[in-house]
């Protein structure tokens, strides 16, 4: 993708109006390559969305969702949302970690604060932050930093890695170098599972936090045994278990994925349900014949909605919707745990 795969939002584009039958949706992500399982829930957690709201004709018109892959290529997603524009898109939705939108998840910065504050009630005080060499990852250290200095803590030492390459020895060894309590990773679940194994086979087992980036649900079926006990900072609830009774936005969530493709909910998939459901709302208050202007002026005007046990607040002036963050650990059977 353009850049980090995390983040389920939605970017509004003010231009000139579109004419169409149908509210056409955009969304560039990752279909192929490595972050393939990504992109289609990223996908197809709206879909479900936007189907059950065509089903019950809730705009007076279908919401249509076209989605085109970018193979996690910055170039080939800038690419694709010109020819979505072009194609006469709405609405951009579903866009990872870009800026100059609106969110409805918490910021890198926000958990790395929770994560922080959570590991120095226990004395846990020393740490590296692993993060990938590129522009992307730069900035994801840096909103780490950002929370430390909030903190009144020290800049945290940074290991970069390349992105879509194995952990090689050297940077295994300068995350170990100076024993630290833990590693904070801002990587995605892979370079996390290279640095536990490496930690493991080097006989100096280290702990890990994560920021949510790491896609908590690969995380816990890719690594199983060898990532239990890490710990990653969630922006949204868990999709499993009691909270498919408590909470009814991830009932809902449920229920329209398995009508869609009997898919299984998981973190991506709910983001991405919530994120929908969101647009909707900002849709029905743009009225009978939205334009993206009007979209736009929407969102801004939402304030504070309840999804169904998710409060999500938008003002043109705060387009980061939530600072909710909760802190989980991999537990047995491969689950999530507060």
């Amino acid at each position: 993708m353009t850049k980090s795969i995390a983040v389920a939002l939605i970017a509004l584009v003010a231009a000139s109006v579109v004419s169409a039958q149908d509210i056409m949706v955009g969304q560039s992500v990752a279909l192929s390559g490595p972050n393939a399982d990504i992109g289609r829930d990223m996908r197809d957690g709206a879909l479900a969305v936007f189907a059950k709201v065509n089903a019950k004709n809730e705009l007076g018109r279908k919401v249509q969702l076209v989605t085109l892959d970018n193979a996690n290529n910055r170039q080939r997603a800038a690419e694709n949302t010109q020819q979505l524009l072009q194609q006469g898109a709405m609405v951009l939705f579903g866009y990872n970690s870009a800026t100059n939108v609106y969110t409805i998840r918490a910021s890198y910065r926000d958990e790395a604060a929770k994560i922080l504050e959570a590991k120095r009630t226990v004395g846990a005080v020393k740490t590296v932050v692993l993060h990938y060499d590129d522009e992307v990852g730069r900035s994801n250290y840096e909103s780490v930093a950002e929370a430390f200095a909030a903190a009144g803590m020290a800049r945290p030492k940074g290991v970069a890695v390349k992105r879509g390459a194995p952990m090689d020895a050297a940077a295994a060894s300068a995350l170990l170098k100076d024993a630290p309590h833990y590693v904070l990773a801002t990587t995605q679940y892979n370079v996390v599972g290279d640095f536990l194994k490496a930690a493991t086979d080097r006989g100096t087992p280290t702990p890990v936090a994560a920021l949510s980036f790491v896609n908590p649900d690969e995380l816990a079926e890719s690594l199983g045994a060898l990532a239990r006990g890490t710990v990653v900072s969630q922006v949204i609830p868990s999709p499993r278990g009691a909270n498919q009774v408590a909470l009814p936005v991830v009932k809902e969530c449920a229920e329209a994925l398995d009508a869609l493709n009997g898919g299984k909910l998981n973190y991506t998939t709910l983001e991405s349900c919530i994120a929908a459901k969101a647009l909707v709302a900002a849709l029905k208050k743009a009225g009978p014949k939205p334009t993206r202007e009007s979209v736009l002026a929407a969102v801004g005007t939402l304030g504070r909605i309840d999804l169904g046990g998710v409060s999500l607040n938008f003002a043109a002036a705060n387009h980061q919707a939530s600072n909710a963050v909760e802190l989980t650990i991999l537990s047995r059977g491969n689950r999530f745990v507060q």
